[in-house]
């Protein structure tokens, strides 16, 4: 598949492997064909997640586009209510540490408390809510599980974090748009040390401005299958279609 012809994407950037390697490299590992960018690798210092140092997670809860990625962990996040199913079976299929949404707006209360329980009970890495989710229902989860629990933020108000700090959120997840890096940055100004990870964005620039501004992982979010298919098929249909 021609992942490289997705212009403007930063999946386009693959490292070519030479055929020596190919052939005589003794350590082979699989290809895939999703590459996460080097400069995460590289520079991100990575969060602990289950003994695991974690740089690049990817938002998909998509079986093909997990199982043809080679980031460090899945974020298992959609806008339904959470399901043991889909939380058993990414764990199961994944290979590698998944992070389990099990809450926000909708979710909250004992319903939340339970799907984290299970969630680890599973061999979650670790567990996420989103904005609204309240300090009191962190608090009950964080009575429940030894898990790291994640936060999503768009704000960088000290009141507003330390609160959820309090609670027992153990890391920042920064989804602000295009306010993400000046977030992460104010962040790591009144939290120092404090785990911050954050969307990536959609270039190379946005990944790098993320790091620099305090980011220790990044979160990638993947092209779509019907992007991924165009390129395909525009190839067979220069290639075979006078056929």
């Amino acid at each position: 598949m021609q992942i490289s012809s997705i212009s403007g994407s930063f999946w386009e950037n693959k490292k070519k492997t030479s055929l020596w390697d190919r052939l005589f490299r003794r350590n082979k590992t699989t290809i895939k064909a999703l590459k996460t960018p080097e400069i995460i690798s590289k520079n991100c210092q990575g969060l602990l997640l289950k003994n695991e140092i974690i740089k690049s997670f990817l938002f998909s809860t998509d079986m093909a586009l997990i199982e043809n990625n080679d980031a460090d962990a899945i974020l298992a996040v959609y806008p339904f209510l959470p399901s043991p199913k889909i939380i058993k079976t990414l764990i199961d299929f994944a290979g590698k540490p998944i992070v389990c949404g099990v809450g926000g707006g909708t979710t909250k209360g004992k319903k939340s408390v339970e799907m984290a329980i299970y969630a680890e009970q599973m061999g979650a890495a670790g567990i996420i809510v989103n904005i609204p989710f309240e300090n009191k229902d962190v608090k009950k989860i964080r009575e429940k599980i030894s898990i790291p629990i994640i936060a999503t933020v768009t704000s960088s108000d000290y009141d507003f974090l330390n609160g959820k700090i309090k609670a027992g959120v153990d890391i920042f997840h920064v989804s602000g748009g295009a306010q993400t890096n000046k977030i992460v940055n104010d962040i790591s100004s009144k939290f120092p040390n404090f785990p911050v990870m954050a969307t990536g964005g959609k270039s190379l620039g946005n990944i790098e401005e993320s790091i620099q501004s305090g980011s220790k992982a990044i979160v990638l979010s993947p092209p779509s299958n019907k992007d991924l298919f165009k390129t395909v098929m525009e190839k067979y249909r220069n290639t075979f279609g006078n056929f």
